[in-house]
């Protein structure tokens, strides 16, 4: 009775605080089958016993003075003051779910409250993955980051304790799929980071048995480098390996050279100005004391590289040890030396260590010293397809030369002082790049969002894009790509005529939008003469609506605007949902995820019903902060991002990409928006 009177008052004066979305979660109390696992886990003591802490517990756990209980209890005894700690347990958790509007079953209720038993509230707490993971809807997590969410509470002090983490795994296992008697303990085993001097996120993190491990965790350590996470026995754990059993790993740190400051460099040469495009790489090398002019105060960076010089630039910026130049013979053999034994070069290759060296053996040279392998796949390159200048391609540290439209390495050709510059630049600095198909996660505004398992990773080979001037091309046999703009009133008068001459294949075109502030709906006064323009020119057309919606109501008189407005007439290219962020004083701002995806959906299908091929405009924001794209794969997307590297950055699938917003084209005056459509509309 006084159970239930406890339970009664709790939920009473529960209900009277919460709204009402909140009445229809269900609460619970631990079921039978939930206490006996919590009973299996705690092994019942007659008499009260010591931990190695010095704390008294008796019976299925429980705390105690030791004097309270000086006859023992019985099972009969233990069993009820097990049920009378579980109810204030119950009704924290209860309380949790209700306030926040959160629905489970009863498993899942019987697993929090397992857990609960022996951590009591902290996991309750907005910093613990768990809390967050149930408030935010437990269907957007993976079962790994739930198990991880759950058995990450099996430390004492920082060691984690076998007998908690068996115990953690079947509550996770039980959370997940239901199973009370189950092989939780079996299907995960964890790795145990140890910082050594840093911070990582998550000590001890668990991994499904038998699968690789996948990306680890980087530790952060101020002024070191990180070098690798090691095991007992000095192995360095690459990632590569398959699951099994528990293991320590230690990170090893490496002291960082103390930055320098590159705006007290005096410039010492006469023929580098601050407006060449090597620059940059010069003055950091020649403040590092890693390249060096002559005596007649030139840098001569036109002047062709020998090959013992690329050989001791290339090796001490992969971070191989000195050997420092011979005592005897060619300055340059001892560094030879080190490139044979490292498999950069074959022996008897360099013949002359005076003589020019060849751009594809530097790639060959760079790669290896790297640790890089040969890479396989369609080349960035027009005139080579070895796997090496893809490697250094892919990693940042070559680019090419772009002209009539593709990228072009020379690798018979010989390399400069200027050329070489960069490269041993950008392999001093390289760090790796984030692949998250690979982490599970995509880097964004140093954020780190997880991967949205249902949305479409977008199919294109980005070393095939190439930007030639204000024209993009990507380069895959596999593609047919067209050339577009998209204009508005703010361009003016058009002359299609020389657009469509010009090489353009399609326009986007204006039709109205809605105005930030007042949320009104306005004409493009330009729209009619545009569109029939384009057309009569022999361009294909679509049309874009400058959405500042904030409701599916608004939305969808965003769609009746355009169908009226366009009165069927035939469109090749897509109407488009163009929604963007204003400011953030615009009515639009604090619009939510779930209504602006809502929005978009409510858009695009009164579009689609109309016969007309729908399409949603994304930045990078909105595509992945203020969309929730895994419930949007059935439209299509055009994406915008100007960027320098002449290649998209969007992780999902899109098929139109606006690549320039200064793109300049016959028949307009001024800067016009460009675009490339990966997939064509016919």
């Amino acid at each position: 009775m006084k159970r239930f009177l406890a339970l009664f008052l709790c939920v009473f004066v529960t209900l009277t605080l919460l709204p009402s979305a909140a009445l229809a979660v269900e609460t619970f109390t631990t079921s039978e089958e939930g206490i006996a696992m919590i009973k299996e886990f705690e092994d019942f003591r007659s008499e009260a016993y010591q931990d190695d802490r010095g704390n008294w517990y008796i019976g299925y756990g429980l705390a105690c003075d030791p004097a309270d209980y000086p006859g023992g209890i019985s099972e009969a005894e233990g069993d009820r003051l097990m049920r009378e700690d579980l109810v204030e347990k119950e009704d924290a958790i209860n309380k949790i779910l209700m306030e926040n509007g959160v629905s489970i079953n009863q498993q899942q209720f019987d697993a929090l409250a397992s857990l609960t038993y022996t951590l009591g509230r902290q996991w309750m707490s907005e910093d613990a993955r768990l809390y967050n993971y149930l408030i935010d809807g437990i269907d957007r997590y993976t079962d790994a980051e739930i198990v991880n969410a759950i058995a990450t509470w099996c430390h004492v002090d920082s060691e984690p304790m076998e007998a908690l983490v068996r115990r953690r795994l079947q509550e996770a296992y039980l959370f997940l799929y239901g199973v009370y008697d189950n092989p939780g303990a079996s299907e995960y085993v964890y790795i145990h980071f140890t910082p050594n001097g840093g911070t990582v996120e998550n000590q001890t993190v668990f991994y499904p048995v038998l699968e690789p491990y996948g990306e680890l965790p980087v530790p952060a350590r101020k002024d070191y480098l990180f070098q690798g996470w090691f095991d007992e026995n000095g192995v360095r754990l690459t990632g590569e390996e398959p699951a099994q059993g528990g293991v320590y790993v230690t990170a090893r740190w490496e002291a960082e050279e103390p930055e320098i400051d590159l705006s007290a460099w005096v410039n010492p040469y006469s023929d580098v100005k601050e407006s060449d495009w090597f620059y940059s790489y010069v003055r950091e090398l020649s403040a590092k004391d890693v390249v060096a002019g002559y005596l007649d105060g030139t840098f001569q960076p036109d002047r062709t590289l020998t090959a013992g010089e690329a050989l001791k630039l290339l090796l001490r910026a992969a971070g191989h040890p000195d050997p420092g130049n011979a005592p005897a013979g060619h300055w340059a053999e001892t560094y030879l030396a080190q490139a044979v034994g490292l498999g950069c070069v074959e022996p008897e290759e360099i013949e002359d260590l005076d003589g020019a060296i060849s751009r594809g053996l530097i790639a060959r040279i760079a790669a290896v010293a790297m640790g890089w392998e040969w890479r396989e796949g369609l080349s960035p390159f027009a005139d080579i397809d070895t796997g090496y200048a893809l490697t250094l391609y892919e990693e940042g540290i070559i680019t090419g030369e772009i002209s009539g439209g593709q990228r072009w390495f020379f690798p018979d050709e010989s390399i400069s002082r200027a050329e070489m510059s960069a490269i041993v630049s950008r392999i001093s600095g390289w760090a790796p790049v984030n692949d998250p198909a690979q982490s599970g996660y995509i880097e964004f505004r140093n954020k780190q969002i997880p991967v949205l398992r249902d949305a479409t990773p977008h199919p294109y080979n980005l070393n095939l894009f190439v930007q030639d001037g204000t024209t993009a091309y990507y380069n895959d046999p596999d593609y047919e790509t067209e050339l577009g703009v998209d204009v508005s009133r703010h361009q003016g008068d058009v002359n299609w005529e020389k657009v469509a001459a010009s090489g353009i294949s399609f326009a986007m075109i204006r039709i109205g939008g809605r105005l930030a502030d007042s949320g009104e709906i306005y004409d493009d006064i330009k729209f009619e003469e545009n569109l029939t323009g384009a057309q009569v020119a022999g361009l294909k057309t679509g049309v874009y609506f400058y959405s500042q919606a904030i409701s599916v109501a608004e939305a969808e008189e965003e769609a009746r605007y355009i169908l009226e407005k366009l009165g069927g007439r035939g469109l090749e290219y897509p109407i488009v949902f163009d929604w963007e962020i204003y400011s953030n004083t615009a009515r639009s701002y604090g619009v939510s995820m779930e209504t602006l995806t809502q929005c978009a959906i409510a858009f695009c299908d009164l579009v689609e019903e109309a016969g007309y091929h729908s399409m949603i405009y994304m930045g990078l924001e909105v595509g992945y902060e203020r969309l929730d794209l895994s419930r949007l794969t059935d439209y299509d997307f055009w994406f915008a991002q100007y960027t320098s590297k002449g290649r998209p950055g969007m992780y999902y699938d899109f098929r139109i990409w606006q690549y320039s917003d200064k793109g300049r084209v016959p028949g307009i005056d001024g800067n016009v928006d460009m675009d490339i459509a990966l997939r064509p509309y016919y």
